[in-house]
Order: structure tokens, then sequence, then C-alpha cells
């Protein structure tokens, strides 16, 4: 426990350092510009990032670009849980859906959306593509776990005539939760960079990319430079939520071991 306590402290320590390098980058950047319109002031991007709370608009906003994120990062897991579990079983359609995966994985970006806001909508658009690119990452992901699964545990299951439903719950699941749980965080990260990355292409109203966008036309760099805060914080909190989901995980992974035993 001491030595969890260390590293978490050892850890805050290093963000908080690295936290301080950046602003004062920024700050010397500023003062050697010398333009609002380029670089905005410290105090003026804070002053313009509390303010967001006092925005009931802001909160529509936020809550418009969040749901976008999660219902497509839901799809594309869902999906790549699917596949994944037909590549596991299917060596033939493995071989096949990786050159999927490839062509999938090399769309740009840009260009996919660009082509979407022709065929569909700028609400709809953006989700397609944050589930396009998250969607490779999650079946790689869950492959590489899948794989990694001792093979010596499950012949030793099938030796005992281990249920299908056991063998799932009690030892592929627990066996490969922690390893997906660990990059849940870092993939809603990235498909909330995507997708406001998207909505700033697509000029999608009521979304954190549109305000950006606005922002951007009326040279209001302060707001803009506090919408991109506001974008790397919410891309910090999942990941910690993500960290204290896996710490669970690893929990239920080592109480299923104790009760198969």
């Amino acid at each position: 426990m001491n030595t969890v306590k260390k590293i978490l402290k050892s850890n805050a320590l290093w963000a908080v350092a690295a936290a301080g390098i950046l602003i004062l980058a920024w700050h010397i950047a500023c003062v050697a510009v010398k333009n609002e319109y380029i670089v905005p002031a410290i105090g003026d991007t804070l002053a313009q990032f509390f303010a967001l709370f006092a925005n009931g608009k802001f909160y529509s906003v936020l809550w418009a670009t969040l749901s976008r994120t999660l219902l497509s990062f839901v799809i594309s897991f869902v999906l790549a849980a699917v596949f994944a579990a037909i590549s596991a079983v299917c060596a033939q359609f493995r071989t096949t859906f990786a050159c999927i995966i490839s062509v999938i994985r090399t769309l740009p970006t840009m260009a996919i959306t660009l082509m979407l806001l022709i065929w569909t909508n700028a609400r709809v658009a953006p989700s397609v593509v944050t589930a396009l690119v998250a969607f490779p990452m999650l079946y790689s992901q869950m492959m590489a776990a899948i794989d990694g699964v001792d093979g010596d545990v499950l012949e030793m299951a099938k030796l005992y005539r281990v249920g299908t439903k056991d063998k799932l719950t009690k030892i592929i699941l627990p066996a490969i939760a922690p390893e997906i749980v660990a990059q849940v965080g870092a993939g809603l990260s990235l498909g909330l960079k995507v997708m406001v990355s998207a909505e700033v292409l697509s000029y999608t109203l009521n979304s954190l990319g549109g305000m950006m966008q606005q922002a951007r036309l009326f040279a209001e760099m302060p707001l803009f430079a506090a919408l991109t805060a506001m974008c790397i914080l919410l891309g910090l909190i999942l990941e910690l939520l993500s960290y204290f989901l896996k710490k669970l995980v690893g929990r239920w992974k080592i109480k299923e071991g104790r009760d198969a035993n």
C-alpha cells in the first residue's frame, strides 16, 4: 500500500511539473508574440474557461458532444467485440477481416468527413467518423487480449470439461477484461478528439467543435483556447475514470480466480 501511495504521489508531482512547464512556455510565447489574436493571455483564457460554467447553453453543447462520442464508442466497441469473437473461432475470417481493418485504419479522416457531409448532415457525420476511427483500434486490442489468454489454462478447462459459461465468465473474460478496460479511457479520449475535430470541420451547431469554429471565425482567441483546454480536461477525466475502472476489474479478476480454485 505504501508503495502504491509513493507511486501515485510521484506521478502527481510529475504531472504538476509538466503542467507548470506548459504554462511557462505559454506565458513566454504570449510575451514574445504580444498579439492576443495569435497567443491569448493566460488570464483572459482562464476567465473565459470559468465563464463557460456560468453559461447555461454550454452544458447542452457539452452533453451533445459527449453523448455523440459515447454512442459512437459503444457502437464501435460492440461491433469490435462481435467481430473479434468470430475471428477468435474462425482463422479464415480473421485473415480476411484483417485486410478490411487495414483499409479502415488508413482511411483519411478529413476526406471521410467531407464525403459524409454530402450523404448525411453535420450531426451524423462526426459520429460516423469517430466510430470508424475507434473500431479498428478496439478490434486490434481485443484480438491482442484474446491471443494473450494462457493456452494451457484453456486446455485444462477442456480436460476437466468446464462448461462454456464458466469458461467464458471465469477464465476468458477475467483474463482479457483488464487489458481491454485499460484502453477504454484512451479510446474515449481519442474518440472525443476525433469528434471535436469532425465537428469543427462540419461546423456542427450545438457542439464543442461548433463553438470552437464560431470562436475562430469571430477571432475570440481566449474563448477558443478555453474550449481547447476544456477538451483536454475532459480527455484527462475519461482516462482517470478508466484507471479506476481497471482497478475494479482487476479485483473482479482476483475474486473470480479464487472462486474458480
